[in-house]
């Protein structure tokens, strides 16, 4: 495929054919119903370019490289648009569970509530604390959304461990200035929802991400977002909630610029000084997440 022999040949690439790969690999939805000329317009670069760097992928020149491009787009829509059959080979179990994320995550799209989102990010902005609760499989993905929050946004945020003694210590300062945000999977014993019962008997305002709205989490939460779970191997998936709470991030990030800008910044100067100690050229501003 065209993603892999980009891959093969990008740390050789000269600058503006970098910029074509960067396009393809990235937009390549929007690149299929371009030709190279309108390529070479939308980004800045001589047509000739263009059918050089599809040669230098070992295709005849840019139309046997779009028709690839066009392939793939239509592969997508038919997977899109179809259910994949039933196979028992490593590459239909693999689109079955593909195709069982993607439900997860289209039900998760349907049961969400604008006003629900926005009053959950209303109170992790607001909030003197957020500690995150979370048990099993969740811990990882709730692990994620506190360093996001803590080292990136610089919000208070604690992971706390459900079932361990040591969750009533970290909550011993609890009060009603704190959100305390219940991540489950489970939909019998839980944990969490214990957690969430005592911190809102504490006052604090508590936030269920929960696999439904009839588990113990979801029951116990002021507000709740579903994270449906089910996986072609019965054992909770953690993609949808992982989904979730990094659309949250997101969503915290965006209203949050200066810090966003005052990230970036930082970045570029610790990226640029690494590069420099390494005697490596210093990267602009718009390439500093092709560094990643």
């Amino acid at each position: 495929m065209f993603q892999e022999k980009i891959a093969q040949y990008y740390a050789r690439l000269g600058r503006n054919q970098r910029k074509i790969a960067d396009f393809l690999t990235q937009q390549y939805h929007e690149a299929a119903f371009i030709n190279a000329f309108a390529l070479s317009k939308r980004l800045e670069v001589d047509p000739a370019t263009v059918t050089r760097f599809a040669q230098r992928l070992g295709y005849a020149g840019y139309p046997e490289l779009l028709c690839e491009i066009q392939t793939m787009v239509k592969k997508e829509l038919r997977v899109a648009y179809n259910p994949p059959v039933e196979a028992a080979d490593e590459e239909g179990l693999f689109m079955q569970a593909l195709a069982q994320e993607r439900e997860n995550l289209g039900r998760a799209m349907t049961h969400v509530r604008g006003e629900t989102v926005s009053a959950v990010v209303v109170a992790l902005r607001a909030a003197r604390n957020v500690y995150v609760v979370a048990q099993g499989l969740a811990k990882g993905p709730a692990e994620m959304f506190v360093s996001q929050l803590r080292f990136l946004l610089g919000i208070p945020a604690q992971l706390v461990a459900a079932e361990q003694l040591g969750a009533p210590m970290s909550l011993s300062t609890l009060a009603e200035p704190d959100v305390v945000v219940g991540v489950s999977l489970s939909a019998l014993h839980d944990d969490t929802a214990q957690i969430l019962r005592l911190a809102r008997s504490r006052g604090a305002k508590t936030i269920g991400l929960a696999t439904s709205h009839t588990s113990p989490t979801a029951s116990t939460a002021d507000l709740i977002i579903v994270c449906p779970g089910e996986s072609t191997t019965g054992i909770p998936s953690v993609a949808p909630l992982t989904a979730v709470l990094a659309a949250l991030f997101q969503v915290i990030a965006l209203q949050e610029p200066e810090k966003l800008s005052s990230l970036e910044q930082g970045l570029q100067r610790n990226l640029n000084w690494l590069l420099e100690d390494k005697g490596e050229k210093r990267v602009q501003e718009a390439e500093i997440l092709r560094q990643f």
